[in-house]
């Protein structure tokens, strides 16, 4: 969705089908959904939303409220097809994931 972004790549896995993580630096609940991801052999790319100069979150933030009609939650997972899982819950990550049959 916002492909001009500077991404960085997780040590990656066996797991390939392409998510992107949304993250704040300070978040531990960010933390928490990019461990299970490496826990469950997912390779991703992330940004740190947080580092990101102040332009660029704005444009995140108005993007997600137009599109999704809602304010942002971190972390956000994004899922092929641009699908966008807000906040983590260990048990909708599993879910999600087991249903894209990765």
């Amino acid at each position: 969705m916002w492909d001009d972004l500077t991404y960085e790549e997780s040590p990656g896995g066996a797991r390939t089908i392409p998510l992107t993580v949304y993250a704040l630096t300070s978040c531990a609940h960010c933390r928490d959904g990019m461990a299970l991801l490496d826990s469950l052999g997912y390779g991703y790319r992330y940004i740190f939303v947080d580092r990101l100069p102040p332009e660029a979150r704005i444009r995140i933030k108005k993007d997600i409220g137009a599109t999704f009609h809602r304010n942002l939650l971190f972390p956000f997972l994004q899922l092929p097809g641009d699908e966008f899982l807000f906040g983590y819950e260990e048990a909708v990550w599993r879910g999600r994931l087991a249903a894209l049959g990765a």
